[in-house]
């Protein structure tokens, strides 16, 4: 299995609230720190003023990798950075506190401080994209950080009717508010409340064994509210007469 197929069925896994055993979580850290690279090893890494732009310690293999939430079309500045986003935040997840990772995640928070996308309020195509992945990120490597992801927040509220975005697109938003401090969080779940009950009382239909994914992210989203709790262990199934995936909202 590939680095990135690792942090997919993890995401995946945790986003279903599966559980993993302690030494589950010790060989997803080895498998995924097995693949870092020393930082400015690989060819035409730095180019100069744009080496912020670019992953530092996980660098993917093939081009354009879908993101946890697929996005609908992008371009390597999100799957790249996506992909090493991803593994920093399970590292940092399922391993004990230690200096090495911890330098790790300062490293990549001052390197997004000088991209357009991840602090310097860009949101136009491809970096309205990576700025939710940052947005995610941040959340959940340093959630005492609330001044940045406030302002991603805002970055994203000002500027999602900009443009007709694929509909992964704020999936993945609400996959973010999923691991954001409550505090931050609650507010824009209320806001977008009326929309995540609208899309998880649909159907949808059954092409491949992640297509539930998205019911999970909004079940997710929406049970963090006290008065929707009560769904938070509930799961999409199959609707036996059209064959359709279904979640139950009934209270």
């Amino acid at each position: 299995m590939t680095a990135y197929d690792l942090m997919i069925n993890t995401n995946h896994h945790l986003i279903r609230g599966e559980e993993l055993t302690d030494v589950q979580k010790a060989s997803i850290v080895q498998q995924l720190l097995a693949t870092r690279i020393e930082v400015g090893s690989v060819a035409g890494f730095y180019d100069g003023t744009m080496f912020h732009y670019k992953p530092s310690y996980f660098v993917p293999h093939a081009k354009k990798l879908k993101t946890v939430i697929p996005m609908g079309a992008q371009t390597g500045q999100v799957s790249d950075n996506s992909y090493e986003l991803e593994i920093i935040r399970l590292l940092h997840k399922f391993s004990p506190p230690n200096d090495d990772i911890s330098q790790m995640i300062e490293f990549t928070k001052e390197r997004l401080k000088k991209s357009c996308f991840g602090y310097k309020d860009c949101f136009y195509c491809e970096c309205f994209h990576a700025s939710i992945v940052v947005q995610r990120f941040i959340s959940s490597v340093s959630p005492t950080d609330t001044e940045w992801i406030v302002k991603q927040i805002a970055g994203y509220n000002k500027h999602f009717n900009d443009r007709r975005w694929h509909g992964g697109v704020q999936r993945y938003y609400w996959l973010s508010l999923s691991d954001m401090p409550y505090d931050i969080a609650e507010p824009e779940i209320y806001h977008q409340k009326e929309h995540i009950i609208a899309q998880l009382s649909r159907t949808y239909p059954l092409k491949n064994e992640n297509d539930d994914i998205p019911l999970y992210v909004m079940r997710n989203a929406l049970a963090r509210l006290p008065e929707f709790a009560y769904i938070k262990a509930r799961r999409p199934y199959i609707d036996k007469k059209t064959g359709r995936l279904k979640f139950d909202m009934a209270s």
